[in-house]
Parts: C-alpha cells; sequence; structure tokens
C-alpha cells in the first residue's frame, strides 16, 4: 500500500536514470553551474573576442577593418620621434676668445707697421721685408708696396675701420662654411669709409685675412636638443573604433604590420581576449552560485531547481543571441527587442523575486555584450541599462499575481520601462535630431516587454509540467472551484467539500505563520480528500439525514473502505495530472495514524480475537513536508473541534494541542522538519481561526413572545 502513494518519476528521469542522491549532489550542482558557464562562453565568442582575418600585404580587403583595442603604434611612435630629432639643426656656439685673439693681432698688426712706418732710416724694401714677418699671414706683393707707401697717421682710422669691421663679423659668428660669405661683407662694410683707396685695400685685405671660423659644433647641445625633441613626441596610439582599412583597399606593408600588432590576423595566436572572457565568465556564474548558497539555500541544494534556473537562463541567451544577429546599420537599436524581462519573469514565477532581481543584473551585463554594435566595445551599458530596467520591472509586476493575464500586465511594465530609460538615455545623449533612431528604439522597447510576456506564457507550462513544480498562477488555476475534480467534489460530496473549505483556512494559516508555503497548503486542503468521492456516503460528513452504512458493516470493511480515500485520491489525482506536491499531500496527510474508533470497535466485538493495531493504520506515507503534516493536522482538528458541543476557545486549543501532542507522539512528524516552537505556531494560528469560525453566536428571541430578532455579529 505505502508504494502505491510513492510520487511516479517522469519518463525523461526513467530514461536516464538518475540516481536517487542527484537531486542534493555537489558535482551535479557544479556540472550545471559549469554547463551554464560553458553555454555562454559558447554564445559570447562572435560578440566578444577580437573577429581574426586571413589577409597578407597586397591582398583586397573584403569588409572595413577597424581596431578592437587601443594601443600604441611602436613603429609610427619611433618614426615620429625620430624625425623630431632629425629636425633639431646642429647647434654651434661662438668661441669668443677666438674673437678676442683675433682683434688683439689685428692691433699688434697696427702697432708693428706704424714704429716700421715711423722709422725714417729703413728703405721701402726694408720696410716690405719687415711687414712680411709682422702681418701673420701671406699676402700679396700688391698689399705690401702699397702698405709701405702709407702715411703713419692713416693707420689710426684703418685701425678702427678694420678693428670695427673684424669685430662685427666675428662676433655674428662665423661658420666653416660662411668664411668665404664674411669676407664677402668686408667690401660692404668699406663702401661708406672715408679712407683712400691705398688704405682702403689694405684694410680689406688684412681684414679678409683676419676671419676665421669661430662659431664651432656643439655636440652634446646637439645631442640634448635632440633627446628632448624625441621625448616630446607622444605616443602614436591605435585607437578603438579606428578604421585600420576600408573595404575594398589594397593591404600596405603598413597596414598589415598594424594588423599584426593589433592580433586580428589569423597567423598570430594571441590567447589573451579568450582567457579574459574565461575569466569573466567564471565570476559572473560564480556570483550566481554564490548567491543562490547564500540567500537561497533551500533552492540550492535542489539540483531540480537549479537544473531550472540554468535552463530559464540558457533560453534567455538564447533569446538574446537570436535578436543579436538582426542587429545591423539599418536595425542598430533592435537590441532594445532583447527578451531580457523573459528570465526574471519566469524566475520570478518559477522561484522567488529576489532571485529574479540578481539573475536581472547578471542578464543585463551579458545584453550589454551581445549588443555591442561597436564592436571595439566590450560593453554597451545602453542594452545593459535597459535590459536591467525592464526585466526588474516585470519581476516586480509579478509580485503576488492572480491568473496568467497578469504576465500580460507585467509585460506592459517591462516595456514601459524599456520607453522611459530609452527616454532618459536619449534626453542625456542627443540623437543629433535623427528622431527616428528614437522612435525605433522606442518601439523596440516595447515589442521586447510585450515578447519578453508572450515567451513567459508560453514557457511556463512546459516549465511546470518538465519540473513538476507548482507556480503560483498554477495554484490559483487549481483553486479554481470549475476545476472538474473540485466540481466533482461539491456535486458528489458537499459535505466533504465544506470540510476541505475550512481545512485550506487552517491550513494556510498556520503554513504561513511558520514560513511555509500557505497558498500550496489552501490548493493542497481542497484535493487532499477527493478520494472520498468514490464512496461518499460511508464517510459522516456526506450522510446528512441517511443512516450510517458503517453500522451495518464489519469493522475491518470500514477500515479498508476509510483507509482506500487516501489512495484513491492519490490516483484520481495523478489520472488529471494534478502536480505531485498535491498529490503526495492526500497521499501523505493521514500518514500513518490509527483508526481508533473501528480499532478499538473491532476489539469490543471479539475480544478472543487477536486485533493487529497496524491493520488499522493508514499505510501512509508520513508527511514529508511541512505543508503536507499542516493539512493532516487541520484535518483532524477541523473534524475534532466540529464534534464539539459547545466549542468554547479553552476548549478549542485543549482540543488542538491534544491533537498536536498525539501525533507527535505517535511520531508523525519524524519525516517532515517541523521544529517544536513551529507546531506551537500552529496550534495558535489555529485556534485563532477556529474561533473566528465557531465564534458565539447571539440567541434569537422567540417572535411569539414579542421578541424581535437580531442579527449575529
Amino acid at each position: 500500500m505505502k508504494e502505491l502513494h510513492q510520487p511516479k518519476q517522469p519518463s525523461w528521469r526513467k530514461r536516464f536514470r538518475f540516481p536517487a542522491s542527484w537531486r542534493t549532489s555537489r558535482r551535479v550542482r557544479f556540472l550545471l553551474y559549469a554547463g551554464l558557464g560553458l553555454f555562454c562562453y559558447l554564445l559570447l565568442m562572435e560578440d566578444v573576442l577580437p573577429q581574426q582575418y586571413d589577409l597578407t600585404p597586397g591582398s583586397v580587403a573584403s569588409e572595413a577593418i577597424v581596431s578592437p583595442v587601443t594601443k600604441v603604434d611602436q613603429e609610427a611612435t619611433e618614426r615620429a620621434r625620430e624625425q623630431a630629432a632629425e629636425s633639431v639643426g646642429k647647434q654651434y656656439q661662438v668661441d669668443e676668445q677666438l674673437t678676442e685673439r683675433q682683434l688683439k693681432r689685428l692691433d699688434t698688426v697696427f702697432s708693428d707697421v706704424r714704429r716700421n712706418l715711423s722709422d725714417d732710416s729703413l728703405s721701402e724694401k726694408e720696410k716690405i721685408a719687415n711687414f712680411k714677418d709682422i702681418v701673420p699671414v701671406e699676402m700679396s706683393e700688391e698689399f705690401y708696396l702699397k702698405l709701405a707707401r702709407l702715411e703713419a697717421e692713416q693707420l689710426t682710422e684703418m685701425r678702427i675701420v678694420g678693428r670695427d669691421i673684424l669685430h662685427d663679423t666675428l662676433s655674428e659668428g662665423v661658420k666653416e662654411d660662411e668664411v668665404e660669405a664674411k669676407q664677402d661683407q668686408v667690401d660692404r662694410a668699406l663702401v661708406t669709409s672715408t679712407l683712400a683707396a691705398d688704405a682702403r685695400f689694405v684694410v680689406r685685405e688684412l681684414t679678409r685675412e683676419m676671419i676665421l671660423p669661430n662659431e664651432l659644433f656643439d655636440r652634446e647641445r646637439t645631442e640634448k636638443l635632440q633627446d628632448a625633441a624625441r621625448d616630446s613626441v607622444e605616443p602614436i596610439p591605435i585607437r578603438k573604433g579606428e578604421t585600420i582599412v576600408a573595404a575594398g583597399d589594397v593591404i600596405t606593408d603598413d597596414q598589415y604590420r598594424q594588423l599584426q600588432e593589433l592580433g586580428v590576423l589569423r597567423d598570430r595566436d594571441n590567447p589573451f581576449p579568450y582567457i579574459g572572457l574565461g575569466l569573466l565568465i567564471s565570476l559572473v556564474i560564480g556570483l550566481l552560485a554564490w548567491f543562490t548558497h547564500r540567500f537561497q539555500v533551500e533552492g540550492y541544494r535542489d539540483n531540480l531547481k537549479t537544473l531550472m534556473l540554468v535552463s530559464v537562463f540558457m533560453i534567455t541567451l538564447l533569446g538574446m543571441k537570436v535578436v543579436s544577429l538582426g542587429q545591423n546599420l539599418e536595425w542598430s537599436t533592435v537590441g532594445y527587442l532583447a527578451p531580457a524581462a523573459l528570465g526574471t519573469m519566469l524566475i520570478t514565477l518559477l522561484l522567488n523575486l529576489q532571485l529574479a532581481l540578481w539573475c536581472g543584473v547578471i542578464l543585463s551585463l551579458f545584453a550589454g555584450m551581445f549588443f555591442n554594435a561597436e564592436n571595439h566595445l566590450l560593453f554597451d551599458f545602453r542594452y545593459g541599462l535597459v535590459a536591467l530596467m525592464s526585466g526588474s520591472a516585470g519581476a516586480f509586476a509579478l509580485a503576488g499575481v492572480r491568473n496568467r493575464l497578469s504576465i500580460f500586465r507585467a509585460g506592459l511594465v517591462a516595456a514601459g520601462a524599456s520607453m522611459m530609460t530609452i527616454s532618459a538615455l536619449y534626453a542625456l545623449v542627443p540623437v543629433d535630431g535623427d528622431w527616428t533612431v528614437l522612435l525605433q528604439s522606442l518601439a523596440f522597447g516595447v515589442a521586447g516587454g510585450l515578447f519578453s510576456a508572450v515567451l513567459t506564457i508560453g514557457f511556463l507550462q512546459h516549465f511546470e509540467a518538465m519540473f513538476d513544480i507548482l507556480s503560483p498562477l498554477r495554484l490559483l488555476e487549481l483553486s479554481n472551484p470549475n476545476h472538474p475534480l473540485l466540481r466533482k467534489l461539491l456535486i458528489e460530496t458537499p459535505g466533504t467539500y465544506h470540510h476541505s473549505v475550512i481545512v485550506g483556512n487552517l491550513a494556510e494559516a498556520a503554513a504561513e505563520a511558520v514560513g511555509a508555503n500557505g497558498l500550496l497548503a489552501r490548493v493542497g486542503s481542497y484535493y487532499h480528500d477527493v478520494g472520498k468521492t468514490k464512496r461518499p456516503q460511508f464517510f459522516i460528513e456526506n450522510q446528512l439525514q441517511s443512516e450510517n452504512p458503517h453500522d451495518k458493516i464489519s469493522p475491518n470493511l470500514s477500515k479498508t473502505i476509510i483507509i482506500s480515500h487516501a489512495r484513491d485520491g492519490y490516483e484520481m489525482l495523478k489520472e488529471h495530472n494534478i502536480p505531485t506536491p498535491i498529490c503526495d499531500i492526500a497521499a501523505q496527510h493521514h500518514g500513518t495514524t490509527l483508526l481508533k474508533y473501528f480499532y478499538f470497535k473491532a476489539k469490543e466485538l471479539d475480544d478472543r480475537a487477536q486485533v493487529l493495531e497496524a491493520d488499522y493504520r493508514y499505510p501512509g506515507p508520513k508527511a514529508q513536508f511541512k505543508e503536507a503534516a499542516i493539512i493532516g493536522i487541520a484535518d483532524c482538528v477541523e473534524a475534532a473541534v466540529r464534534s464539539l458541543a459547545r466549542p468554547t476557545p479553552d476548549r478549542i486549543e485543549s482540543m488542538v494541542r491534544k491533537i498536536i501532542r498525539d501525533r507527535l507522539e505517535d511520531g508523525q512528524f519524524d519525516e517532515c522538519d517541523l521544529t517544536l516552537k513551529e507546531l506551537d505556531l500552529i496550534a495558535r494560528s489555529m485556534c485563532e481561526t477556529l474561533q473566528g469560525i465557531f465564534h458565539s453566536r447571539i440567541e434569537y428571541p422567540d417572535d411569539s413572545q414579542g421578541g424581535k430578532g437580531v442579527k449575529p455579529a
């Protein structure tokens, strides 16, 4: 009998033959997250990693190639620095000592010439001979002859004119290649002088010979200036997004070199982008796993829920990837159509809001990477921000939903959040008057929210069926009185239906008091006694004024009929594809409790017969989760309190606590995680609910005595 109540495993689980401990296995959990990481890596490779090209110098580029990163062009920078150094001319420095020496030599020459000219005892030939010794350079015979025929008085003016010309010329600096040009300047300087022709000739010849190179090359200064010029040249970058090669261009050697440095040629493997993407994906998936471990303990330990979370992620990312394939110049903002809210809305419905919001943050990061239209950017914050806002809005809108129409309304909320975010972005960063781009973006944002809602509605029922879980929407649908089983219960067993409704009220309040699923407790209560519809007349709440059929049959047969309602209910629920948790409630709500009435009746009828207590117990299993245990308590409490003649608060509380104590001592809570503190909270909650149901009413006066009817409060 007990095996009949075990949940049937879906066929796909049988086919793959998961080990019994797979739902709590750490290895399985690690493989699930690792599989999600690998899936993300493969999807993002094309969008994040730099594209590589098979090109050679002289080949024609089939498409424009832009730089995926900002990088210094080392060769171009070095060329620019050498050009700057070469632009620095050779540096020279005037030798002032040489200038002074030449001026002194000129003064000495004129002094010695004056002394010889003043000596009348010397003949002209002797003077010429002396002049050849006095003048430090070899001059022409004409020079010496004219010098010997000058008057001593002329030398003073000649010395001044010659000295001034030599001083001015040497002070300006004379390079080696400028000597001849500087000597020619002497002729121009003498044009305005008042010297006689012979005197002018002597001064001209002597001054020209005195002009020597005095502006010498300064190697140290030149090198310092060249180094400064090199340092002043900023590194020449190849910037992100900069076009290296235009479509149709012939690849030059310089362009090929730049492509090599950027690592976008297939002949050069660059492992760092692959390593970087792997580290980023590992960090993101690690944060997701850490969050579930830290704040979603129950879900973290259940690998079935982890598998469901991973599946939602994969479907959402796959939807983003499909949308990203349509991104081009004409539809540059199609990224706003991405169903980012699909993931947050499904996780809200299937798991919880807190996890959905954290997943929304992660999905927004992926959206920014999927839709990096300018491939030189790793993230495009616009799409990430819109995905975050729409996903969060959709998740918040689904908190406490009551029907599937709410999903569509949540899609409208997500669409509205997208519109507001897109409008804010375009207001902050204007689009240069191109309103068509803004309108296109808004249209995609609205469509993205509605698209997410449609996909959520479509995928939700498949997730519910595949993972055999109960979402709030599914529970609310099952609580509809028009459900075939509930209508059957109402029509064929009205007493049981009324009993189930009251049990639902008791169980929901008690479940919420201990942090369990109140909605599951209520809906499970509605279906927990559906097995009574097979033999309704054998249950006292359906007998009304008719005779009790148990009075005419043996206690053993009565026991068999009563016990079978749990098994019958389980099988009926399975036939109608009711989710496993509700089927389990029908099978477990009585646990292995003893049918005391029929057990003692059987012992009374035949004292000599050996009546085994085990034969009069429900086959179980015992309650495996809190909601099943709470419904079992509420079922027993409702029937017991209804039998009280005067249900005062004290009598109700005494009855409730006695039932809980008996079940605790009987070991009915051994297989679920209810604590003593929680049992006390359950007792208090049920007492409060029962006092509201069985409150004291005012007794109506008899109209024959002239009293007036008073409506009870």
